[in-house]
């Protein structure tokens, strides 16, 4: 266990340090089957692979909600934390939603960095969610939100976002 929380103190040092990704790989791409049909032996596609870096930004999936992305932050391959967010332009507004940290994770930092992260990438914007706190949750909401424009407070989303 202080294995894990060292880990996680580690990599919130490094929120800063993403790998973007455009599309996640559920399934190889024509690249990947290239590289099987040019060399059988030498390929290997497995989605569930170790990111090269421990923090990976993401459209999020199909299944999920069109136009958000996903910060997650993973130890070899296993999901540490993850976050789901989107961003008006027009409005100068971003949401985040659904903040998760894996069990051996908690506590460690790795939340606020990812949020302060995202302020860093998208400066000059309202941050906000679109559902209510847990009253568990509200500590964590009231100590990442200090000093924050918007505060992490509930909104609607815009019209820009909703299909």
């Amino acid at each position: 266990m202080a294995e894990t929380e060292a880990v996680a103190r580690v990599m919130a040092q490094f929120a800063d340090h993403v790998q973007w990704v455009r599309a996640w790989p559920d399934k190889p791409t024509w690249r990947d089957r290239f590289r099987r049909w040019a060399s059988p032996e030498s390929y290997r596609f497995d989605p569930t692979a170790t990111p090269p870096k421990p923090w990976v930004d993401r459209p999020a999936s199909h299944y999920e909600r069109t136009g958000w992305r996903i910060r997650a932050a993973y130890h070899r391959s296993d999901l540490a934390f993850e976050v789901e967010y989107v961003v008006c332009d027009q409005c100068k507004i971003d949401w985040v939603e659904s903040p998760y940290t894996s069990e051996g994770y908690k506590r460690c930092g790795l939340a606020s960095a990812a949020l302060r992260s995202l302020r860093r990438v998208y400066p000059g914007l309202q941050w906000h969610t679109g559902g209510g706190h847990f009253r568990e949750s509200e500590p964590f909401w009231d100590s990442v939100s200090a000093d924050v424009p918007g505060s992490y407070t509930r909104r609607e989303r815009c019209h820009h976002l909703e299909p």
